[in-house]
């Protein structure tokens, strides 16, 4: 038995989607821009991911009227539906800038994204205008094809687990909504007990299934409320839908931050964090202690290297070791030969620190889209230091450079996954410089 379509989800996501278009480009959407939207319509009509969208939208739309945060984790984030749909996300599309005005729009060949351009006038009616874009590619997110599998996972905010509940909850008026927990692990090497179950996000049973119906599953939280657990796969088996909703502290503070402040978290846009540093994103702590280390050696000048740092530093895995994991302990993270590697001529010609950088670069040096999508694949996935995938690895045409770049990664984060994190510190850094003794007693218990 499996769970009842939701009705008029892709009619809700299409009127939505397109009412926000015409409200983000007033006066005119660009005709680049109408393309991949429409496209992207076309590949969510003909995917299975039509409900998991509108359950996206009406998630989106509770944490609006709560006030509370909400942010899409990995490459679906990169959705231009996604941008339209949620009222925290950032700007997909290929830098550009924006006349509010007169509607002229003019896309920027660059790496850089938008919020890294320099401010300009409309050339048609000499008003400022805004540069906006990320680079992200329809590819990246959808395949070639639009049949590419989507994840959809979510940080929030702890006050926001309720609100989740209660919407999912009307969404599917005649299921079960249910929690959904994870086993914890003792991680020392000599300790792999398990040391508890957390709450992981909710779980939306078949009509007329209880949890009761599911024995095998069932598990306590360290509240004592019962839960489902289980992984996504296992659950999908008992034709069980899993919403998966990671709280993360950072937005904790932002929620707390715009409440003491009076300034919305998801208004904080482009026009407030262009001034936004690396050594003000430092002084909130907020990145972890090696970001930090990083940031300080490199200076990095620009959104788009911060981005690139921030995917190298989280899940750097190379062969000579730079970042590991070992009898389930982190490994040490060597700032040094990470730049050191950074510096190479390979690495300085194809700069790829991001899944999206990879397809990238390999479009721009005539690889054509099918070809580069499959490599882009075998990269991320982490062929290039496989032995078990060493004969497709070696039979890849693409430029030899590219390859050497990518034998140093046995994963590679995506890109949105990187600008996600990186806003949320930028966000940080602005509420501190707004106000920054409300932001030490916030964030550091100063009184």
């Amino acid at each position: 038995m499996k769970l009842p379509v939701i009705q008029n989800a892709f009619e809700n996501v299409k009127k939505f989607s397109q009412e926000k278009l015409v409200e983000k480009y007033p006066n005119g959407v660009p005709e680049t821009i109408q393309k991949r939207y429409l496209q992207e319509l076309t590949f969510l009509e003909n995917s299975d991911h039509i409900d998991d969208f509108e359950i996206f939208r009406c998630l989106s739309e509770a944490a609006k009227k709560s006030n509370t945060l909400i942010n899409m984790r990995g490459t679906v984030s990169g959705s231009i539906l996604c941008y339209l749909l949620g009222n925290h996300s950032f700007n997909p599309l290929s830098a550009h800038y924006y006349c509010t005005e007169c509607g002229y729009y003019e896309k920027v060949d660059t790496h850089l994204f938008g919020i890294d351009l320099p401010s300009r006038k409309c050339p048609c009616c000499n008003t400022k205008m805004w540069a906006d874009g990320y680079n992200l590619s329809l590819e990246t997110v959808w395949g070639i094809d639009g049949k590419k599998s989507i994840s959809f996972e979510y940080n929030v905010n702890s006050e926001f687990l309720a609100f989740a509940q209660r919407t999912l909850e009307k969404i599917y008026p005649n299921q079960e909504v249910v929690r959904w927990g994870m086993f914890q692990f003792n991680s020392t090497q000599f300790d792999e007990r398990m040391i508890g179950v957390d709450l992981i996000g909710y779980a939306i049973l078949p009509s007329e299934n209880t949890i009761q119906d599911y024995t095998d599953l069932i598990s306590y939280l360290e509240n004592g409320d019962i839960c489902i657990t289980g992984g996504i796969l296992e659950l999908q088996e008992h034709s069980i839908k899993p919403v998966r909703l990671l709280t993360v502290e950072i937005l904790d503070e932002l929620t707390e931050l715009q409440r003491q402040t009076g300034i919305y978290a998801n208004e904080i846009g482009n026009k407030e964090l262009r001034e936004i540093t690396w050594s003000n994103i430092c002084n909130t702590a907020a990145p972890s202690r090696d970001l930090q280390m990083l940031f300080q050696k490199v200076k990095p000048k620009t959104y788009r290297d911060m981005v690139a740092l921030e995917s190298g530093r989280s899940r750097w895995d190379s062969i000579c070791s730079v970042f590991c994991w070992q009898n389930g302990q982190q490994g040490y993270f060597d700032i040094d030969k990470f730049i050191e590697i950074t510096l190479t001529n390979d690495f300085k010609l194809y700069p790829c620190f991001t899944q999206e950088d990879f397809y990238d670069y390999m479009i721009e040096n005539g690889v054509d889209r099918v070809r580069a999508y499959e490599a882009f694949e075998c990269i991320r996935k982490g062929y290039a230091v496989s032995v078990k995938h060493k004969d497709e690895w070696k039979h890849l045409e693409i430029p030899e450079g590219i390859k050497n770049v990518a034998k140093n990664y046995r994963y590679v984060f995506p890109r949105a996954h990187c600008i996600g994190y990186v806003l949320g510190y930028a966000k940080m850094a602005y509420y501190a410089k707004v106000d920054g003794k409300m932001f030490g007693r916030v964030v550091f218990g100063k009184k």
